[in-house]
């Protein structure tokens, strides 16, 4: 039976004890070292990037109408309406344009129209903006390995738990440009020299006769002027659960190595600001707040230095590698993207084994 067995082995300590010349009651068995680490700190976001596109909204106030005679037709910089005769004739008195530079002699000569939008295209982007945050941690030792660290004890293994919150601000005032869209249509003249600009014809006559059949092209050039604030601010906090391995360097001093995988959940407000300047047609505003909350799945790869100052206390400094899938946010046509491709943790904190 175990007792019997146990009991010999019994024997034999307190005999020893005796022959030592130490009372028996004063033995003290030595208490095992708890497999529990629990630990706080401070950390610190570095490597995160935002970007802010679509930004310098511009759009004209009029539409292209389809191709054809006999429609009223706004531009820019003028109009094409139907006068008295119907456009008889396929052609109007009742025109205006406002430029000379809309004037091409070439030919017969024409009058060109247009109507400019902008493509939103303008972007900036900003670096770091994390405020220092809390590390919260657990370790769970699961025993040794196989191989042994410098100073000849064990290698040993187990998880990581951990939970981290960093809140994030992120400012950009940068002047950016936008691409514009030009849909141009041309009309006929039918060698008439026009009046000089600015010119507006008459519903009933009589003037200049103006084609009412535009031929029209698109073209991608020119750029507006951008100006303007952008404000993201988000809340972000990091469950972590993982793997180490933690390597004995001296009697004090360990090294572990971490990966695993992460999920994050932010909650961010953007608000934004904007100002689209295109030379000739004016400024254009635009302001807007979106709000959004999401989880970001990610992972983590990192290592960690154990200093310890006792048998219950220790000091640990450690880095990781911290991946998450991007946040994005919306506002008045803009948007706000904050990456973690280049995300990196710096934490400082002390852990109690117990």
């Amino acid at each position: 039976m175990m007792t019997s067995r146990f009991l010999p082995l019994s024997v034999f300590a307190l005999a020893a004890a005796a022959h030592a010349g130490q009372p028996v009651s004063e033995m003290v068995m030595p208490e095992p070292t708890s497999p529990w680490r629990f630990g706080i700190g401070g950390a610190q976001i570095l490597g995160i990037k935002t970007d802010f596109t679509r930004l310098g909204t511009f759009q004209s106030s009029f539409t292209p109408q389809p191709l054809g005679g006999t429609v009223n037709r706004d531009y820019d910089d003028g109009f094409v309406h139907i006068d008295s005769s119907g456009n008889l004739g396929n052609a109007t008195t009742n025109w205006s344009y406002n430029n000379a530079s809309q004037y091409n002699p070439a030919g017969t000569g024409s009058i060109n129209y247009s109507i400019t939008n902008s493509r939103a295209t303008g972007s900036a982007r900003e670096d770091g903006g994390a405020n220092p945050g809390v590390d919260l941690f657990a370790y769970r030792d699961m025993g040794p390995v196989g191989f042994s660290g410098l100073d000849g004890h064990k290698a040993t293994w187990g998880f990581r738990a951990g939970l981290m919150y960093s809140h994030l601000g992120i400012s950009n005032h940068d002047a950016v440009f936008t691409g514009l869209t030009t849909v141009t249509d041309s009309f006929d003249l039918g060698g008439t020299i026009p009046p000089q600009a600015p010119y507006t014809g008459s519903f009933n006559g009589p003037g200049p006769l103006l084609g009412d059949q535009p031929i029209r092209t698109i073209s991608n050039g020119g750029t507006g002027f951008v100006t303007g604030s952008r404000e993201l601010d988000v809340n972000l906090a990091v469950l972590s659960f993982g793997p180490y391995l933690e390597i004995p360097i001296t009697d004090k001093f360990d090294v572990l190595l971490e990966a695993g995988i992460s999920l994050g959940w932010a909650d961010g407000d953007y608000e934004m600001h904007s100002a689209t300047t295109v030379t000739g047609l004016g400024t254009q505003t635009s302001n807007g707040r979106g709000s959004k909350s999401d989880f970001l799945p990610g992972f983590y790869l990192g290592a960690t230095a154990d200093w310890k100052v006792n048998s219950d206390w220790s000091v640990l400094f450690g880095g990781r590698y911290q991946y998450l899938s991007q946040f994005d946010v919306t506002a008045g046509g803009s948007e706000a993207s904050l990456s973690f491709d280049s995300a990196f943790v710096i934490s400082l904190g002390v852990a109690y084994t117990f």
